[in-house]
């Protein structure tokens, strides 16, 4: 069933999510433990979209946007999917980033993996010619930011029109304490709490993406969510 009228983690998502630990799999590719995650997370946010696997949905594709530098090193060696972009003009509307379990249990990475999420928003758009940050060029009045550390997640907000970002990025007091920002990536994304936050953002974007195109582009697929909203609530509420 799609992700609009499911109930809860379809088994084929939770199945590929794992599949990430089983190195046998993955032994002839030569990927990183986060790297395998850059791989298997698009396809499920591709599914959050209303898409098959490999098919990048009605209007909304998954994106690539080029290595952050400096001292936001990641454990990546390549470029990476970090956004979804709303079509047809490829503007940015869902932002993420993408590390292994291990990020999740250090404080100096807990660190850099939230000035990361801060960094992609301010990252350019690449659409655009002039070096529009992600935030500035996204159409819809907040963007959203996915940090995910292996299944551990953090949801960012960027406001549009303020530039404010949620959570706010915390300076470090010296020497910085094991316990820094310990639990904020408190969501399994795998479970039932994950899974309701990611219906509450992907419809978030779907029903405002509809209500900002002037040519309804986006309509049929708001009223598709709308309607599978209200079937996935019942669906879970009985027991179905």
């Amino acid at each position: 069933m799609p992700f609009v009228t499911d109930a809860a983690w379809p088994d084929f998502v939770l199945e590929y999510i794992d599949s990430c630990h089983e190195d046998e799999a993955w032994e002839p590719y030569h990927r990183s433990l986060a790297d395998r995650y850059c791989v298997v997370y698009p396809d499920m946010l591709r599914y959050c979209f209303n898409g098959p696997v490999g098919d990048p949905g009605p209007g909304f594709l998954v994106g690539f946007q080029g290595l952050l530098s400096g001292p936001w090193a990641s454990d990546t060696k390549y470029v990476m999917p970090s956004v979804v972009r709303q079509r047809p003009h490829f503007r940015p509307v869902l932002i993420f980033d993408i590390q292994d379990p291990a990020w999740a249990t250090r404080a100096h990475l807990r660190l850099e993996a939230d000035r990361r999420m801060h960094q992609r928003y301010d990252y350019a758009s690449q659409h655009r010619y002039d070096h529009t940050s992600n935030l500035n060029d996204c159409p819809l009045p907040h963007l959203w930011g996915l940090s995910l550390l292996g299944t551990s997640l953090r949801v960012y907000c960027g406001d549009v029109a303020t530039g404010v970002i949620e959570p706010v990025s915390e300076d470090p007091p010296s020497p910085l304490p094991p316990d820094f920002l310990e639990g904020a990536w408190d969501i399994d994304i795998l479970s039932q709490e994950g899974f309701w936050k990611m219906k509450e953002i992907v419809g978030d974007i779907v029903c405002l993406s509809a209500e900002l195109d002037p040519r309804a582009h986006f309509l049929p697929i708001s009223w598709t969510w709308k309607a599978g909203m209200l079937i996935s609530f019942l669906r879970s509420s009985l027991g179905i």
